[in-house]
């Protein structure tokens, strides 16, 4: 029996965009009645499956960074982040293996509107991780998902004047007889994808394994068309690294980098020895190339 071809991005992209369509023209459009008695859900993008969408103030910050050690802000306390952003914690500090959690769970908010329940089994969830399913396994999950319950957010962009604080995690409901999960999200956190976000190839996430650092870089490159030169200490802050000589940092940030690059997620990248500047040569993604076409059109009407 032949096999179907594998859809491109692009095409998977207008496939799951025809499929909504599809079922917005199918539903029954609502009375004035009814839309006055219950107000708009904001919904996420419909992106492939292949891939996770992530608000780019998340790939461009410490919020989730790499240690391993946890933190524990009594107060709100400012969180490292590139220029635009300014983001306070209180909480539990977050990693990169929380991100995968909150990233899966986020995947599957997509077909639905904010704010309803999201079903899942604990099984099938690990299972989407690439994880294992024992009982330590399950463990983890619990405590990670209280994490995000109950680390309080405030992000604020600078430039916009305007402010998103609250959990990224509403509540869950679980059913320990089934494994079964009912999460669910506040809706007003649509406004951090409204901002920009970034679509994150999954496949390439998961090959990078436990390495939490080169899984930061992966974001924190993606959600750039062009990325600009920061310097090795800047990026130590931004990750927030807890490696204290700046030498040591450098000799992991060279490794992470190589794996980048081994997999596919960079062309190349270099570290300046006079300046100690990290350039980097980015992959862009379909739609970062329009962008960039785009600026590359002004730059030369302008010109």
């Amino acid at each position: 029996m032949a096999t179907k071809p594998k859809r491109t991005y692009d095409e998977a992209l207008a496939f799951v965009k025809v499929k909504a369509a599809a079922a917005a023209k199918k539903s029954k459009p609502k009375t004035k009645a009814e839309k006055a008695e219950k107000p708009q859900q904001l919904s996420l993008e419909l992106w492939p499956d292949a891939v996770r969408g992530v608000p780019n103030v998340v790939l461009r910050s410490a919020l989730f960074g790499v240690s391993k050690a946890r933190e524990v802000h009594k107060k709100r306390t400012m969180i490292a982040a590139v220029e635009g952003y300014d983001i306070r914690f209180k909480g539990e500090m977050f990693n990169q293996t929380d991100l995968d959690v909150w990233e899966t769970l986020l995947h599957l908010a997509r077909l639905q509107p904010l704010g309803t329940q999201v079903e899942f089994t604990a099984h099938s969830l690990l299972k989407q991780l690439g994880r294992g399913t024992s009982g330590k396994h399950h463990e983890e999950l619990k405590e990670q998902l209280m994490r995000l319950i109950g680390g309080a957010v405030e992000i604020t962009w600078t430039k916009e004047r305007r402010a998103f604080a609250g959990a990224l995690v509403s509540s869950y409901f679980r059913d320990d007889e089934t494994g079964r999960y009912v999460v669910k999200f506040n809706p007003d956190m649509a406004q951090l994808y409204g901002v920009g976000h970034t679509l994150i190839d999954w496949s390439e996430r998961q090959a990078l394994g436990q390495d939490l650092l080169a899984k930061w870089l992966h974001g924190h490159y993606a959600s750039h068309a062009a990325p600009y030169p920061y310097k090795v200490a800047t990026l130590r802050t931004w990750s927030r690294s807890t490696v204290e000589r700046l030498g040591d940092f450098r000799k992991q940030l060279r490794l992470a980098l190589n794996k980048l690059v081994a997999n596919g997620s960079l062309k190349s990248w270099s570290i300046d020895p006079d300046t100690d500047l990290v350039h980097v040569v980015n992959i862009p993604s379909p739609a970062q190339l329009k962008h960039l076409t785009k600026t590359k059109t002004k730059v030369r009407r302008n010109g």
